[in-house]
C-alpha cells in the first residue's frame, strides 16, 4: 500500500496517511472481497416438451377404420425425465444426462402424443379403455437420445418398433429409424432435434399404416 509518513502538527509524532489512489485500490478489493461472499441462488433446471402442435396434414377423405393405440412402452433407462446423451468419440456405451435439463413427462408418453395426433389425421385414434376397435397398434422406444459424434456436432435420434394386431392376431410389425440435427450442441439443441426426428418417425408410421389396408 502507498503511504507517505508526516509529522504530527501536535506531537511532532510520525503519522501516517494513505494517498488517493491507494484508498481507490482498497476500496476495490473491499467491494470484490464483498461480491465474492454475497451467495448466488443455485441454477434452475430447464424443463423441456415438444413444443407447439404443428399443423398436421390434411385429413382423409374417407377416414381409416377407428385404431387402438397402445400405451407406449420404453425399457427402464428412457421411464426417466432426464434428457439424455452419448457421446461416440467418447464412450458410446455411457448413456449421460444433462444435469440441469429434463423432459415434462417420459419420452414415451412424449412419443405417444405425437404419434397419435399425426395418426388422428387418419381417422379415429383411441387409448386403451376407450373401446374395442378390430385393429390395434403397440410401440415399442427402443431408443431416444442426443448422440454426439463430434463435440462440435450432435443429432437425436429414436427408434421404435411398431406392432399392428386385427383381432388380437399379428398382422405386421416395423423397426422406425429417424434423426435430426441438433441446431446447438446443448439440451436445447437437443430437444429440438429429437422433436423433428419423433415427428419424422410419426409420419414413417402413418404411412406403414396406410399400406396395411386392404
Amino acid at each position: 500500500m502507498d503511504t507517505t509518513q508526516l509529522a504530527h502538527p501536535a506531537s511532532g509524532r510520525p503519522t501516517w496517511t494513505v494517498r488517493p489512489a491507494s484508498k481507490l485500490l482498497v476500496l476495490l478489493t473491499l467491494a470484490a472481497l464483498t461480491a465474492c461472499s454475497t451467495p448466488k441462488p443455485p441454477p434452475t433446471k430447464a424443463v423441456f416438451d415438444f413444443g407447439l402442435t404443428p399443423v398436421t396434414a390434411m385429413t382423409r377423405s374417407t377416414p381409416s377404420a377407428a385404431l387402438l393405440l397402445a400405451d407406449v412402452q420404453a425399457p427402464m433407462a428412457l421411464n426417466a425425465t432426464a434428457v439424455q446423451y452419448r457421446l461416440n468419440y467418447d464412450n458410446d456405451q455411457e448413456l449421460r444426462p444433462y444435469a440441469l435439463a429434463r423432459w415434462s413427462m417420459s419420452p414415451a408418453q412424449l412419443v405417444q402424443q405425437r404419434v397419435k395426433l399425426a395418426l388422428s389425421a387418419r381417422g379415429p385414434v383411441l387409448a386403451e379403455g376407450q373401446g374395442s376397435p378390430t385393429h390395434a397398434l403397440k410401440i415399442e422406444l427402443e431408443e431416444f437420445v442426443q448422440v454426439f459424434d463430434q463435440p462440435q456436432s450432435s443429432q437425436g435420434r429414436i427408434s421404435l418398433r411398431a406392432t399392428l394386431l386385427k383381432d388380437s392376431q399379428l398382422v405386421d410389425q416395423i423397426r422406425v429409424r429417424a434423426s435430426a440435427t441438433a441446431p446447438s450442441q446443448d439440451a436445447a439443441g437437443g430437444v429440438r432435434a429429437l422433436t423433428q426426428a419423433t415427428d419424422d418417425a410419426a409420419r414413417q408410421l402413418a404411412t406403414w399404416l396406410d399400406q396395411q389396408e386392404p
